[in-house]
């Protein structure tokens, strides 16, 4: 099997470009999506439907492109490799992940994790915009708490 490459991963999550934000609750499974028995990966139009959670962008972008899915914020630091601490003044690599885990169920808390397009700019879901990618890294990062990303990684069988 060929390696996928870190444009088909950024592809992919581009097919969920405005999709609306949904919220996670606890008993739901990871990725989301798994709910609703509409596939695994289900179509992109059915997520520009019920939205997708944060995690979900990345493991759509996955799951589209034959790999396994990371999980969510609390699974996503087992996931990664070749991590190192997150910069906001370093670019990232277009296929590579902002990351800040889980540390507790406050909302606040609860992580964040987003997709590198260009060198600051990221493709992530956000509770107030959907799927989005007008923010970068820099922006994200300083509204604090689960977005101040801590960790800076890529996904395994993907090729940069």
């Amino acid at each position: 099997m060929a390696r996928v490459s870190a444009q088909d991963i950024v592809g992919a999550a581009y097919e969920l470009l405005g999709a609306p934000y949904r919220h996670w609750h606890v008993g739901d499974p990871i990725p989301m999506w798994r709910k609703d028995g509409v596939g695994d990966p289900p179509p992109p139009w059915h997520l520009h439907n019920v939205g997708v959670m944060g995690s979900d962008v990345l493991n759509f972008a996955l799951e589209a492109n034959g790999l396994p899915p990371g999980g969510g914020t609390v699974t996503f630091a087992h996931y990664l490799v070749r991590t190192g601490n997150f910069s906001p003044d370093t670019p990232g690599e277009p296929g590579a992940v902002a990351y800040r885990p889980y540390s507790g169920p406050d909302l606040d808390q609860q992580g964040h994790l987003a997709l590198y397009v260009g060198g600051h700019q990221l493709i992530q879901a956000l509770p107030t915009a959907g799927v989005t990618d007008q923010y970068t890294d820099q922006e994200t990062h300083s509204w604090g708490a689960q977005y101040r990303f801590t960790i800076y990684g890529f996904l395994p069988g993907v090729s940069y």
